[in-house]
């Protein structure tokens, strides 16, 4: 990149951001058709749906009680075996 492509400024540290002008000084290399060819684009089993507040907070809720309770389960099991 030696040069800004929007105001031609000379560039010859490649900063991302022309000192000049302030526009990005090359063209973009990665574009949203580069992205639809990846492997990731190709996906077509992508479901979206709708969800309440409520519910999502209920099911974090339940998850995380969930957790808690096989944590603390784990520990004592570990301190059992320790002081047996």
């Amino acid at each position: 990149m030696n040069s800004c492509v929007h105001c031609k400024s000379p560039n010859p540290e490649g900063w991302f951001y022309c000192k000049n002008c302030g526009n990005k000084s090359s063209e973009s290399k990665f574009t949203t058709n580069m992205y639809m060819m990846s492997e990731v684009g190709k996906r077509s089993d992508i479901e979206f749906s709708t969800t309440t507040l409520d519910n999502v907070i209920e099911k974090d809720i339940k998850e995380r009680k969930e957790k808690n309770t096989q944590f603390w389960s784990n520990a004592v099991k570990e301190g059992k075996k320790r002081y047996a």
